[in-house]
């Protein structure tokens, strides 16, 4: 029997437990509950350290201790229990993602509303120090609605860690940055940035060992995947993931598998899971599946070796699927578990004292 250690994300008032743990378990299926954490408005997204012994969480409000922006809180994750250890806040309205490096001294929190990007030093014991940068983005995108303003939504390396790249969904734009973690300094590289078309409103990417060079977007507003090559600013293929277009759609994670062989990209309002086949060129994608997510408003994605499970926002469920990782296609779901306001899925893994 193989079993895993899952962290959920989701909306939750401070006093109310608002990151949920779960083991997920294989041959038979099961999803079971095993602890959680309370204390911290909003964990709505959540990090774990490259060493795995602590554990990252957004405080997703407007406001932390009477200052502007929210927060964010650091625990050590040690024998499947969260420790908590101190909180920041963020200088930024919304925050919601957040990403630690890989050589454990620094995190970067995206801040949605206010459009900014946050740098905080990590202590020794993976804690918090003070906030040591903030970029903040102007400007706005063709779409009065959505894109009034900057939208920072998601960061992320490109495969040799030393770029770092944002997704500012309301000006359309992949934000590039060359961040020094002994400074605290972002390293802001205008020049460097990727334009996205108008109105996409790119929110999340992936890279893949296989393909240097390239980011793989995805656009919320338009529900599509672009291969994009990182020195040009080239789109190469753009692709819809979408089957249907019955309802109004917007997409929100893309996930890749282990192998990087499969990308998989989830659509709220459709509801469902988009799977791509990733080619041996970088301009090679095939959409191969749209799956039914199992639950309403899937935000977020966990694809692991054997299994895709989904955090269903609106309907407080995450639904579990099994993955053929030969061919990439899911099947299912087979299991659905009740989960409060689910955004949010990380695997944690076992640190012992």
């Amino acid at each position: 029997m193989k079993e895993r250690t899952i962290l959920v994300g989701s909306y939750a008032k401070e006093q109310e437990q608002g990151i949920h743990i779960f083991r997920l378990e294989t041959n038979p299926w099961r999803l079971e509950p095993a602890g959680g954490q309370g204390g911290i408005s909003n964990p709505s997204y959540l990090a774990v350290s490259a060493d795995g012994r602590n554990v990252y969480a957004v405080m997703e409000d407007m406001e932390y201790e009477g200052q502007f922006g929210g927060g964010v809180a650091s625990f050590k994750w040690q024998e499947n229990r969260l420790i908590p250890l101190n909180k920041k806040p963020t200088g930024g309205t919304l925050p919601c993602h957040l990403l630690p490096d890989q050589s454990g001294r620094a995190l970067y929190v995206s801040n949605y509303m206010s459009g900014s990007l946050s740098m905080f030093r990590l202590e020794p014991d993976g804690s918090l120090s003070d906030r040591t940068d903030l970029d903040q983005h102007t400007g706005h995108g063709p779409n009065p609605e959505r894109q009034e303003g900057p939208h920072v939504h998601f960061a992320g390396f490109e495969e040799q860690g030393t770029k770092l790249y944002c997704s500012d969904l309301g000006l359309d734009r992949l934000c590039c940055y060359r961040p020094d973690p002994v400074l605290g300094h972002l390293g802001r590289c205008p020049e460097e940035d990727i334009a996205m078309p108008g109105g996409v409103g790119p929110r999340h990417f992936a890279v893949l060992p296989s393909h240097p060079g390239w980011l793989y977007a995805v656009g919320e507003l338009s529900s599509e995947l672009y291969a994009v090559e990182q020195k040009s600013g080239r789109i190469a293929q753009r692709l819809s993931t979408r089957e249907s277009f019955a309802k109004s759609n917007t997409c929100a994670a893309i996930k890749a598998s282990p192998d990087g062989k499969y990308l998989y990209i989830s659509n709220r309002g459709d509801d469902s899971i988009a799977v791509f086949a990733v080619g041996n060129a970088p301009d090679a994608l095939t959409r191969i599946q749209c799956m039914p997510a199992g639950g309403r408003t899937p935000r977020d994605l966990l694809v692991l070796e054997d299994a895709v499970l989904a955090a269903n926002q609106d309907s407080d469920s995450i639904s579990v699927f099994s993955r053929d990782p030969e061919t990439g296609l899911l099947s299912g779901p087979v299991l659905c578990r009740d989960c409060p306001s689910p955004v949010c899925l990380v695997e944690g893994s076992l640190v012992k004292a």
